[in-house]
């Protein structure tokens, strides 16, 4: 429930969002304090009600990090039991797997539901980023508040998901990974890979560019493949579950459905019976 007022959910409510977090992934206070990047002094004032001292903007921030992860629409698809099979498969095996789909297919909002799991850490990789703000970016997910040099950062890295049970790390837009990232990773995976599974998640272009790049023989390409254990590709909505998904969403029109089934994407599904709701006003 929300307070109108301001828009911000009610006080009570973000306090259990966040113990519901650090339960759900097995974190203390000190952890969800480094991972979020809220102080511990703001964290105690939340846990003790003391409310005058947290501003509705605090409050804000707190809620949208224990929700970033969070999915609303979930439906159990082929192409979503398969990734947190996958997903399963690399954490038990300490495999390096790549997940491609092509974009609108639900691989972010499947992979954001299965990195709620306790020891799964999810890094959304961009353009922007470089090697030093991607381990940073990873130290943080790890609860290690580490900020050194590159070769101190990943061993530092290393270390703390070889103390775990069966971590997994999920690289969401793999696919942008440049060469120089390329060849950061593979230090990491030859320093995890008896003890972590990672998760490639990226474009149909991901598994053409390594590829393509291996057999140039660009620097660290040919290596970095040969270590990721197998591929998965999603393979799209089925028929089944579009009709599913339409009678989840009120839609029973047959000759409607029948037209929406020749969305074999999720997020284009789901884009259609928005639209045509608000259009109907029907929101």
């Amino acid at each position: 429930m929300k307070n109108l007022s301001t828009n911000v959910p009610e006080k009570v409510e973000i306090k259990k969002a966040v113990n519901d977090y650090c339960k759900e992934k097995g974190i203390s206070k000190a952890d969800f304090a480094v991972k979020s990047g809220i102080s511990d002094a703001t964290l105690s004032n939340l846990e003790k009600e003391k409310w005058d001292k947290l501003s509705s903007a605090m409050l804000m921030n707190i809620w949208n990090f224990c929700n970033r992860n969070s999915v609303d629409n979930l439906f159990s698809t082929t192409d979503f039991i398969s990734t947190f099979k996958i997903c399963d498969k690399a954490r038990k095996y300490h495999f390096m797997i790549g997940l491609i789909a092509d974009t609108g297919m639900g691989k972010t909002t499947a992979i954001s539901a299965y990195s709620r799991r306790k020891n799964v850490f999810y890094v959304c990789y961009d353009k922007t980023m470089n090697p030093r703000q991607f381990f940073l970016a990873l130290l943080r997910e790890l609860a290690y508040p580490f900020e050194s040099n590159l070769n101190e950062m990943i061993n530092r890295a290393a270390n703390e998901l070889n103390r775990l049970e069966n971590p997994l790390i999920i690289i969401d837009e793999a696919g942008k990974l440049n060469q120089t990232m390329i060849l950061y990773l593979h230090v990491l995976r030859d320093k995890v890979a008896g003890n972590c599974g990672i998760i490639l998640a990226g474009m149909l272009y991901f598994k053409d560019n390594m590829t393509k790049f291996a057999a140039k023989e660009k620097e660290g390409y040919a290596e970095f493949l040969r270590r990721i254990n197998l591929w998965h590709t999603f393979v799209g909505l089925q028929p089944k579950e579009i009709e599913e998904i339409c009678r989840v969403k009120g839609i029973d029109d047959p000759n409607r459905i029948k037209e929406l089934k020749r969305k074999k994407r999720f997020g284009d599904l789901m884009n259609e019976i928005y639209l045509e709701k608000v259009m109907k006003e029907e929101m």
